[in-house]
């Protein structure tokens, strides 16, 4: 598989996290790779790091923007 360059990462990165800001109720991260055409475990990647940088959170299976 292809590596893809940062400024891709970036958008990926831009798109989950417009997507969890549009969810004020919370989102699954099979319903954003859905909704992305991602696979789920690509999500849960990006998503982990939005976390890190304390822009994402989870509580249950939901995720919500900070």
């Amino acid at each position: 598989m292809a590596r893809l360059q940062k400024g891709e990462r970036d958008e990926r990165r831009r798109q989950i996290f417009q997507v969890l800001q549009r969810c004020q109720w919370g989102i699954r991260e099979s319903e954003i790779a859905q909704e992305l055409g991602l696979r789920r475990r690509t999500v849960n990647n990006y998503l982990r790091e939005l976390q890190r940088v304390h822009k994402a959170e989870k509580d249950g299976w939901l995720w919500y923007a900070r």
